[in-house]
């Protein structure tokens, strides 16, 4: 439903979970799970589009990474190969093309109309996974957007998106969830609220397998992505007190900061929207060589600091971890205290939330679950799962990586709305749509906000391997989701996106 975020791998392949290509158009022929069934008869059209799709297809089949890396360097915009460079993609299309074994083109789904953009469906030959892959050519006949995903076999147990008695409601969204969990795509925690009242309860799994420890209703997950709400929280209060304004330079308030054209340009109302074009990224080689290294946010300067822009602030959207560093920075330099100190004091203690902090990646902290997810280097993602421990930073971070619970999220949702963290206007602000997020909603300032069936709804979702959350809070008060998972692969986004959409078409008596 939402990309926040299942792995999105550098060469713009995802491991997707079922459910999160939905926007893309149905495919025109299948093929079933049988391999050795025969080919369908796939016709691709007689445009640039599908010229370039034959080409691709022929690249991929005679695996040549050389091949595809001369492909995208010809048939690539320059704005997609600063977003996506090439030698940080290669290493994956060389993986996908060891253990596809070949590719067989099952459909052509054409394309919006009057643009030139296909999505392919293309049958690996030795696993039993389809590779979706959807682009769209600027007017210069070059890719301005490259995505593939791998999404998981059909569901057929998806919930409905229809309106049923209350009554019937939290037994369905149980019985989804236990089938999920029994079908081994989801392990964690999931809450439902019908305004302040509980409506589902549903525990699933282990927060550590060597041992079979269960996962409780209060186990700490680590949140990925969702810690962003907290940054963009703490932000808000700092300019309710007068002490910044979202349209402060980043040099107005750091102004030792090391790129000096970027900090003259940047706001914080970029940072805070993804929309200031700031290079570089925290998930480094140097940073997991050295993770001892990097406990506060000014550690991660180095990593990024030196990185050329990818495109002049309030230009467009473009996620960034590495926003949400500086605005750590910020923070610590405005208020006097750690970020850490500065979240606790002000955030977290007065919404009641005990056991939320970014623990670090050794600390022995009772229960705390661990993360689990095929390995790395498993594009289809079909091998045993592993823990995620290697692949830890240190600790979490402004950009996310901390832990929290569910009764704590709930307790921060309360708090959100009944304005104990921040007045009611300056909530409106951080939390209200901002900025177009790729099709997905609207960015705030930490916050995404999407429509579903006409409603609503604000939070985040966070991700990554053996990681995944999710936090919907229905803006009229109706209904609150939260769901924590020990899975990747977007385990929680798709419970909590199921969920939504059946809650939303639920209509007020």
């Amino acid at each position: 439903m939402r990309p926040i975020h299942a792995l999105l791998l550098a060469a713009g392949l995802t491991a997707c979970p079922q459910g999160a290509v939905e926007h893309m158009p149905a495919p025109t022929a299948t093929l079933g799970a049988d391999t050795t069934a025969p080919t369908p008869t796939v016709v691709l059209p007689d445009s640039p589009a599908g010229r370039l799709a034959r080409e691709f297809f022929d690249v991929l089949n005679r695996a040549d990474v050389e091949g595809i890396r001369a492909y995208f360097a010809e048939n690539s915009s320059p704005a997609l190969l600063t977003a996506e460079p090439l030698d940080a993609a290669l290493p994956q299309w060389k993986l996908l093309l060891e253990q596809a074994g070949g590719f067989d083109l099952v459909a052509v789904a054409p394309g919006t109309p009057g643009a030139e953009d296909l999505t392919l469906t293309l049958r690996a030959r030795a696993v039993d996974r389809n590779l979706v892959i959807t682009f769209t050519l600027d007017a210069r006949g070059q890719f301005s957007m490259f995505r593939g995903n791998i999404p998981d076999p059909p569901d057929p147990g998806k919930l409905p998106t229809v309106a049923m008695p209350e009554a019937e409601l939290a037994p369905a969204i149980a019985r989804r969830v236990a089938e999920l969990a029994a079908a081994d795509r989801f392990s964690g925690v999931v809450l439902v609220l019908a305004g302040d009242r509980e409506l589902v309860r549903a525990v699933h799994g282990h927060a550590e397998k060597s041992f079979a420890a269960p996962n409780n209703f209060d186990t700490k997950f680590n949140l990925g992505s969702m810690n962003k709400m907290f940054t963009g929280v703490a932000i808000g209060q700092l300019v309710e007190q007068g002490k910044l304004s979202f349209e402060d330079t980043v040099l107005e308030v750091l102004p030792d900061y090391p790129d000096r054209a970027f900090a003259e340009k940047a706001t914080l109302h970029h940072l805070l929207t993804h929309s200031s074009g700031i290079g570089g990224n925290i998930f480094d080689d140097r940073m997991y060589e050295h993770r001892d290294r990097f406990k506060n946010p000014a550690d991660y300067l180095p990593l990024f600091a030196d990185a050329p822009p990818a495109f002049a602030p309030g230009e467009r959207f473009g996620y960034a971890n590495t926003g949400f560093i500086v605005l750590g920075m910020i923070i610590e330099r405005v208020s006097g205290q750690s970020y850490y100190d500065y979240v606790h004091d002000h955030v977290f203690a007065p919404a009641g939330m005990r056991d939320t902090a970014a623990y670090a990646w050794d600390e022995v902290v009772p229960n705390l679950a661990v993360g689990y997810d095929p390995d790395l280097t498993d594009i289809f993602r079909v091998g045993p799962r592993r823990t995620n421990i290697s692949l830890l930073p240190y600790r979490g971070s402004p950009a996310g990586g901390g832990y929290s619970t569910v009764p704590d999220l709930r307790a921060f949702a309360a708090a959100l709305r009944g304005h104990r963290l921040l007045g009611a206007a300056m909530t409106e602000t951080v939390t209200g749509p901002k900025i177009d997020f790729e099709g997905f909603g609207k960015y705030g300032y930490g916050f995404l906000t999407f429509g579903v069936e006409g409603r609503d709804v604000r939070g985040h979702s966070g991700g990554h391997l053996g990681i995944n959350g999710a936090l919907e809070m229905f803006w009229d008060g109706s209904y609150t989701v939260i769901v924590l998972a020990n899975y990747g692969s977007g385990a929680a986004e798709v419970v909590a996106g199921e969920i939504t959409g059946l809650l939303a078409a639920q209509r007020p008596s």
